[in-house]
């Protein structure tokens, strides 16, 4: 079931998917005002869809410009899109300036409220938050949070789930959901709600859910480890659930997103990076590298994946991708800091693989966020079993690479799918760790087989990495042989 799942998901990025969910909630949205099923004026919302679309896209444009960057676009829309559903629907001429308001900082906080070239609050609570407090002093209210009803909950709760799934965040969301609903939970039932009726209350009149599944969710003003995404989330649920109200400052749901944002930018300063091509080499016929430049060291943890932006006329995947980091971190680091990425070549890739493929040695990208927590056990004398997919060797090349730089010897096995006969990229590599190569194909991936070559497999902490069809297999087969502790790294989208 999992590896179908990212089958169909792992098609498109995940800008597409939210320009897709929210378009679909906004939709239904308008599909149900006409039929009296909500309150607001359908022809308000389509209003205010439009004039915050604009104001967006526009503000954005020009930002991008005299920041002399290629502007990301899909970024903008999804922006519109969020404001779409939390400012009030009207075709009032003060409501829809203050919309278009919301729209225009939202843009604006992307390039001024930076940090080394990294925004750091979410863009549509910042613009909604900000106009609101503008708009406290003229009299007009801005974050209405229309979405918040019982009827759009389904629909709301399908988009969140899709986009929670994807990004694999649903754990982070459910951090927030769960405080936000106990602690709402418990005001209301000092005031006579009744224990079912109150939870009822939080997910129908509170913007719960949507918040958890498409703005808490945005990756860049996330930190890049699991716990710090969840302290953010906690605290973010904490401010959302305590009442107060200070002049133009009181509880909000855009108040306590940037609080998050707060938080994990206090816990992880991440800064943007630029990397020069240096050269790209075939692992294999069907594997490339590529090699970068680092304009700055970078630090970050062996196991990590990164997202990159590379500029081009793309399909329906995106300007951005993501890809497990191939170099050590002691790579990234010194006077001349480098690191590289490895991928599939496929006959039919993507427009990105194309656009990088065609880059010239010295080209510039940019790399949008580091994070993940796909990371070995600090403490050595645990042994390991690695499981590569193929390609899925990447994380594992960074892994083993540092081992071997620092001197630092552990008992680790690696065991090999190819994803083409005799293809096992990294043979260096595992080599110089001092590391066992075992290589299975995919139909040895069984109960009795594990047991034969890894006799140990209990006693080992077991890291599987590559494909969704590859992890689920070689996941289900070390839990059923007795692996205890199995942590995974799906390759969605290759």
């Amino acid at each position: 079931m999992r590896a179908r799942i990212d089958a169909i998901t792992g098609r498109l990025s995940m800008y597409r998917w939210a320009t897709i969910t929210l378009s679909v909630v906004l939709a239904t949205g308008v599909a149900l005002a006409f039929l009296d099923a909500i309150g607001p004026d359908p022809y308000g919302i389509l209003g205010i869809i439009g004039v915050v679309i604009v104001a967006t896209i526009g503000a954005n444009e020009v930002a991008a410009r005299l920041a002399r960057v290629v502007p990301h676009r899909e970024s903008a829309v999804i922006t519109g899109l969020i404001i779409s559903c939390i400012v009030q629907p009207s075709l009032d001429t003060a409501a829809l300036i203050a919309a278009a308001g919301a729209g225009i900082i939202a843009s604006l906080s992307k390039y001024l409220l930076v940090w080394r070239g990294r925004h750091v609050l979410n863009p549509a609570a910042t613009g909604v938050f900000v106009a609101g407090f503008v708009g406290y002093f003229l009299g007009q209210g801005v974050g209405f949070w229309w979405i918040a009803t019982g009827a759009m909950l389904p629909i709301v709760a399908l988009g969140a789930l899709v986009l929670l799934d994807r990004s694999r965040r649903l754990d982070v969301g459910l951090v927030f959901i769960v405080i936000t609903v106990v602690l709402i939970s418990a005001r209301l039932l000092t005031t006579g709600s009744t224990p079912w009726g109150a939870p009822a209350t939080v997910f129908t009149l509170f913007p719960v859910v949507f918040l958890a599944g498409f703005m808490l969710s945005e990756p860049l003003t996330l930190p890049p480890r699991r716990w710090q995404q969840w302290l953010a989330a906690a605290v973010a649920g904490l401010v959302f659930s305590v009442p107060f109200s200070f002049g133009p400052l009181y509880t909000s749901p855009e108040l306590a997103l940037i609080a998050g944002n707060l938080v994990a930018f206090a816990v992880s300063r991440r800064t943007a990076v630029s990397l020069r091509l240096r050269e790209s080499t075939a692992l294999s016929p069907h594997a490339v590298e590529h090699r970068f430049d680092l304009t700055r060291p970078l630090r970050f943890e062996a196991g990590q994946y990164l997202e990159l932006h590379v500029p081009h006329r793309a399909d329906i995947r995106g300007l951005r991708r993501v890809f497990s980091i191939a170099s050590p971190p002691s790579a990234a680091q010194g006077e001349h800091p480098h690191l590289a990425v490895a991928m599939r070549t496929p006959d039919k890739g993507s427009s990105f693989k194309a656009a990088l493929a065609s880059l010239e040695p010295g080209t510039r990208i940019a790399v949008t966020q580091i994070a993940g927590d796909f990371v070995l056990p600090r403490d050595p004398s645990v042994p390991l079993l690695l499981v590569a997919g193929g390609i899925g060797m990447t994380p594992f090349a960074s892994q083993l690479a540092e081992l071997a730089a620092r001197g630092e010897r552990r008992d680790i096995v690696v065991l090999v799918v190819p994803s083409y006969p005799g293809e096992v990229l990294f043979v260096e590599t595992i080599a110089a760790a001092g590391a066992k190569l075992e290589i299975v194909s995919a139909e040895q991936l069984t109960v009795d087989a594990l047991r034969t070559l890894v006799p140990d497999l209990a006693e080992r902490r077991a890291f599987v990495s590559g494909a969704p069809a590859v992890v689920s297999a070689a996941t289900a087969a070390l839990r059923a042989a007795g692996a205890r502790r199995v942590r995974t790294d799906y390759f969605v989208g290759y």
